[in-house]
């Protein structure tokens, strides 16, 4: 006779072992499984690559953006105002630049804003060689200044004389394209250059083996909102998370760069597409980094009212934009939050 006991016990076995096979088989499975895909971000620079993009590319390097669940893309650009138009029309939706340009995209009716400013000015500068003096704005007169066409400065040339009474009749202004400039200023047919202290004045120096004069500009009145994200509006109202969690990502990797500026470095000299010597790379990290404000009450990029009113009020003075319009148009500090 079958006892009825003995018998559930071993259903009771058979089935607890295949509930465990079972457990274990999809344990497996879980752990073999694909990880979560990652956000595809491409972040489009106004320009090629060099050493002033070096603290996104720590936050990449580092796995900071992979943590915060984004793929990252950190691509060239080709200058401020095609990626900017680029940015408008949604080709691209995030860029990395100067934050004057968006004034003037945004008074031209593009749909774009920016979302962090990391340089409360632009670090753009006067220099001269060793013989030419070079201590006060003053001293541009009676010399040969030469400038880039469409570039920053030479647009605020007026503004920058008035306000530091400056008689450009008694200067010779010289636009030229880039080229141009860098060569008939290292062959000393130009007095004095207007340059990017964290790009340009590190290279020029190599080359003319000397270090230079050299005047920065926010010194004197002329202080520009510099190195900024900028994003297509319509992206960032259907996409806040994710430029939090893109600017969360950033501010440490420019945290990191800011605390070793040799390992920022090295790591942007991993990535750059045209090589260049090691210590010029390391001067455009540091000069940089040097013009950069790590806010202590603040989170990283917050943006200031009264600094965009200034930056407006110059371009507006120099016809870059013809009024100004709700503050709210230009920027927002809502992706910080």
């Amino acid at each position: 006779m079958r006892n009825p006991i003995g018998h559930s016990l071993v259903i009771a076995a058979m089935l607890a072992v295949g509930v465990v096979g079972f457990a274990d088989a999809q344990s497996a499975a879980d752990s073999t499984a694909a990880p979560a895909a990652r956000q595809k971000l491409v972040v489009r620079f106004t320009w090629k690559l060099k050493g002033e993009f070096a603290p996104l590319f720590v936050a990449l390097d580092k796995g900071y953006y992979a943590a915060q669940g984004l793929d990252v893309d950190l691509a060239e650009g080709s200058g401020a105002e095609t990626v900017v138009k680029l940015i408008g029309t949604g080709t691209d939706t995030i860029g990395y630049g100067p934050a004057t340009v968006i004034a003037e995209a945004v008074n031209q009716g593009l749909p774009v804003e920016v979302i962090a400013v990391y340089q409360p000015s632009v670090p753009i500068g006067l220099v001269s060689f060793p013989d030419v003096p070079l201590a006060t704005p003053k001293d541009i007169e009676g010399r040969k200044l030469g400038t880039v066409l469409g570039e920053t400065f030479g647009n605020m040339l007026e503004p920058f004389a008035k306000i530091n009474n400056v008689d450009l009749s008694k200067v010779t202004v010289v636009r030229m394209d880039n080229a141009a400039r860098n060569t008939q200023f290292l062959l000393r047919k130009l007095d004095i250059a207007s340059v990017y202290l964290n790009n340009e004045k590190p290279l020029f120096e190599k080359r003319a083996g000397v270090k230079f004069n050299t005047m920065n500009i926010a010194d004197f009145g002329l202080k520009l909102l510099g190195a900024s994200f900028f994003v297509n509006r319509n992206f960032a109202e259907q996409n806040p998370d994710v430029l939090r969690r893109l600017l969360l990502a950033t501010a440490k990797g420019y945290r990191d760069a800011k605390g070793d500026v040799d390992g920022a470095t090295a790591i942007m000299d991993k990535y750059m597409k045209v090589r260049i010597d090691h210590d010029v790379l390391k001067e455009q990290v540091k000069a940089t980094l040097d013009a950069t404000r790590i806010p202590a009450d603040t989170p990283l990029g917050w943006q200031d009212a009264a600094a965009w009113t200034s930056n407006l009020d110059l371009l507006r003075a120099t016809n870059s934009i013809q009024s100004v319009k709700d503050l709210r148009l230009y920027y927002s500090n809502e992706y910080l939050k």
